[in-house]
């Protein structure tokens, strides 16, 4: 394994860790614990797991790894259009949504076989993603939704 791709796999594995604890920590809090949708943003670190495995695939269409490495990038930036920073951990909220939609077209225009071989989280991808994407309006509200939407399809309007 070449030196970069070395060290691109451990800062990845660092922010999942990192990402992980966090959640974690924030889910034992009350606030956590009281989020109707913490079981939903405890699985980001899961899905942002394995875009990173995707983005690296070269099985994946390069037009697609490089859309992934720019959903990968929104999620690891501190501000978006829901910053964690400043409304705390369920500002992943917007994170989340981006990645399960970047998933969701992975799934239905690579074979669903590359997908899953990446995935590391519970069993049944494909209905965790549904069931997520279900409950997107209510998450982040209409607005950030229609926008997470056009970011993923690449409409800017």
């Amino acid at each position: 394994m070449a030196g970069g791709a070395m060290i691109e796999k451990k800062r990845a594995r660092d922010f999942y860790r990192r990402l992980r604890a966090r959640l974690d920590e924030w889910l034992q809090s009350r606030e956590g614990r009281a989020y109707r949708f913490a079981d939903h943003i405890l699985l980001l670190p899961d899905f942002v797991h394995l875009i990173i495995r995707l983005a690296l695939d070269r099985r994946v269409p390069i037009e697609l790894r490089t859309q992934t490495a720019a959903v990968l990038a929104y999620v690891m930036l501190p501000l978006d259009l829901v910053p964690e920073g400043l409304v705390g951990p369920v500002g992943f909220g917007d994170d989340l949504l981006l990645v399960a939609l970047m998933i969701r077209r992975l799934l239905t225009t690579v074979p669903p076989e590359i997908v899953l071989a990446h995935w590391a989280g519970p069993a049944g991808l494909m209905v965790t993603i549904r069931t997520i994407l279900d409950a997107a309006e209510e998450m982040v509200g209409e607005r950030v939704w229609m926008r997470l939407q056009r970011i993923v399809s690449g409409r800017q309007n």
